[in-house]
């Protein structure tokens, strides 16, 4: 039998059922979405504690915040810098191997106090541990370490500067006064938030596009994943028939 298809073999079936969890986590939320139709904000202080609750209308924040890198005002933004380090590594044969790995070095991740409006009232909302669909604003390479600045990003940079490595900063942000979509728990106090400990829901979501974007955008990630998922066991199945035909 030859080890080294089984391994890729291996590999293949790790891959697939990677990607089948995650279209069960997917498909987990679209059947929440399905499950739970928008109730208007002025109403969610009226359901107990622990419901789900989706509600449609324009965020609010008290305070709005200047986003890290881009400078825009917002009620949420992430800034993230990442480094990407060429390394290299021997292969079974001692031969060397070009390689790259990505590590984020520096995240900053800040949310105002805010608060969901539409037509028939307001509720508050808390992002901490939501899954936020936001905005990308920046994308692009970052400073060279030793090219001066100060605070803590230029601190990080220089700690781990290389020779083989280059930095990405990239920065999403939500904006105040836009129309967003949300799902998931009443929280004590009429606040929609993240479920709570033991709960049965476990879906928190933000999401600057309507409920009929997200859901599209969910179904066509559902059907390509399983194209993948199916592909991947396919090849998991072609690469142990081989194996054990040649052993054989």
């Amino acid at each position: 039998m030859d080890i080294l298809l089984l391994v890729f073999a291996g590999i293949a079936a790790i891959i697939g059922a990677a990607l089948l969890w995650w279209r069960w986590s997917v498909g987990r939320e679209l059947a929440a979405m399905a499950a739970t139709h928008p109730s208007g904000a002025g109403g969610i202080a009226q359901l107990p504690a622990g419901s789900p609750a989706a509600v449609k209308g324009t965020l609010r924040v008290r305070s709005p915040l200047t986003a890290e890198f881009s400078g825009k005002p917002c009620a949420y933004f992430k800034a993230e810098i990442e480094r990407e380090e060429v390394y290299y590594e021997r292969d079974s044969q001692g031969r060397e191997e070009r390689r790259t790995r990505t590590t984020t070095v520096y995240t900053n991740l800040k949310y105002g106090q805010c608060l969901i409006e539409d037509e028939t009232g307001r509720v508050g909302i808390d992002f901490d541990g939501a899954n936020v669909e936001a905005i990308q604003t920046v994308n692009e390479p970052a400073a060279a370490p030793n090219s001066g600045g100060s605070g803590i990003v230029a601190g990080v940079l220089s700690a781990l500067a290389s020779s083989n490595s280059t930095y990405t900063r990239k920065e999403s942000i939500v904006p105040a006064d836009i129309p967003v979509y949300v799902l998931g728990e009443v929280r004590e106090g009429g606040l929609i938030g993240k479920p709570a400990k033991g709960s049965h829901n476990n879906i928190f979501v933000i999401n600057h596009k309507s409920e009929q974007e997200r859901t599209r955008d969910l179904t066509r990630t559902t059907r390509w994943l399983l194209a993948f998922i199916i592909l991947s066991f396919a090849i998991a199945a072609g690469l142990l028939i081989c194996a054990i035909t040649k052993g054989g």
